[in-house]
């Protein structure tokens, strides 16, 4: 159970190893909502398809504000998925205490704002978004990758290899 959230099944993705050793045991997906996932509050239908795939693979959260108060209409029908609204102010606090209650080792963190920095520090991997509503550039430079769209951070974690192949020293 995490913040009050309780998970029907026991999801664990296959360790992720590093050619010089380093493993991650991944158990949970934490992501950022508006700015990453979507744009003016809106997911696109494809980014939905691999969310749902995902869910066979790790807990997945989505954490937001919710700004537009669209994350129930966009999101809420994606099966296995939890969506976690916080309190606006302080959203930066709220996500690293998220990400700590996951277990910070067990948790990857995907996200562009500044207000994901902590939960980036906190997490045991994590992954910046640069889309078109842009990115913060200390919250790119604490990520272990970047990417140009939702999408791509998706499928890094659906094809760890690829994550494998940006990680390795």
């Amino acid at each position: 159970m995490v913040l009050g959230l309780s998970f029907e099944r026991n999801v664990f993705m296959q360790p992720i190893v590093l050619p010089d050793g380093q493993t991650f045991q991944l158990e949970f997906a934490v992501f950022d909502f508006n700015g990453t996932l979507a744009e003016d509050g809106r997911v696109e239908r494809e980014v939905k398809k691999l969310l749902s795939s995902l869910v066979n693979e790790l807990k997945v959260i989505v954490v937001t504000a919710d700004t537009f108060g669209l994350v129930q209409a966009e999101l809420g029908n994606v099966p296995g998925l939890t969506i976690t609204i916080i309190t606006p102010g302080d959203e930066a606090l709220q996500k690293a205490v998220l990400v700590k209650k996951c277990g910070d080792e067990k948790t990857i963190c995907i996200g562009n704002g500044a207000n994901d920095i902590l939960m980036f520090e906190q997490a045991a991997l994590s992954i910046g978004v640069i889309g078109p509503e842009g990115a913060c550039q200390k919250t790119m430079m604490k990520a272990d990758v970047v990417v140009s769209n939702p999408k791509d951070a998706i499928k890094l974690l659906l094809h760890p290899k690829r994550l494998i192949a940006t990680l390795r020293t």
